[in-house]
C-alpha cells in the first residue's frame, strides 16, 4: 500500500497511530478495500485451496500494513547478495504473513526473515535505520513495472524474448503453463 494512504488513514483516524508498524487486521482491511465479505470469502477461500493443494496452511488472522522496508531490504537483497538470496528473504516474508500471521511491516518480522535467508545483517539494520536507503532502487521498480499491475503479487516470467505478465494469486498450472510456453520446462 502506498505510503501516503497509510499517512493519510492514521491523520483521518482510520488507522491507528502505530499502524505503520504493527498494521491493521488483515481481513478488515480486505473487506474495506475489496467490497465486503461476500467479495473477499470467494478470494480467501481460492487462495486457500491453492496453499492447501500445496501442503500449505493459510492463515488469515494478523495484520496487514505498508511493505516499503520489506521492499527496501528485497532491493539491496537482488543488488548486493544476488537473486538466490532476494527470493529466500521473499519466500521467508511470505511464509511470515501468509502462514504465521505476522505483520509486513513490523521490523522484528523483516528482521527474522532476513536472518533466515542469509542476508547481512549489519547490512538490513543500516537499511532499516535509514529510511531513504534504496528507495531510489524501488523508484526505478516502480517506473519500469507499475504500469498495468493491478494485483500483488505480480510475477513477470521472461526468457529474454517473450514476457509473460500474472497478476494476483495463481493457481500452479498457470505458472507451469507459463513455464512450458515460454520453453523453461518441458511438458508436464
Amino acid at each position: 500500500m502506498p505510503p501516503e494512504m497509510w499517512r493519510r488513514g492514521v491523520e483521518s483516524g482510520e488507522f491507528p497511530p502505530d499502524a505503520e508498524t504493527v498494521g491493521i487486521n488483515k481481513l478488515d482491511y480486505y473487506h474495506s478495500k475489496f467490497g465486503g465479505p461476500a467479495r473477499v470469502a470467494p478470494m480467501v477461500e481460492r487462495l486457500a485451496g491453492i496453499m492447501r493443494s500445496l501442503d500449505v496452511e493459510y492463515n488469515m488472522d494478523g495484520n496487514t500494513g505498508p511493505t516499503l522496508d520489506g521492499h527496501r531490504i528485497a532491493a539491496y537483497a537482488e543488488r548486493a547478495e544476488g537473486l538466490d538470496k532476494q527470493n529466500a528473504f521473499m519466500e521467508e516474508i511470505f511464509k511470515s504473513y501468509f502462514t504465521m500471521a505476522q505483520a509486513p511491516c513490523d521490523t522484528e518480522v523483516l528482521r527474522a526473515a532476513a536472518r533466515r535467508a542469509g542476508l547481512d545483517t549489519d547490512e538490513v539494520e543500516r537499511i532499516l535505520a535509514t529510511p531513504t536507503a534504496e528507495l531510489g532502487e524501488i523508484d526505478e521498480q516502480l517506473q519500469r513495472f507499475a504500469r498495468g499491475v493491478s494485483g500483488v503479487p505480480y510475477f513477470i516470467l521472461s526468457d529474454g524474448k517473450r514476457r509473460i505478465r500474472m497478476s494476483g494469486a495463481q493457481p500452479p498450472e498457470q505458472f507451469l503453463d507459463a513455464l512450458e510456453q515460454l520453453g523453461a520446462i518441458e511438458d508436464a
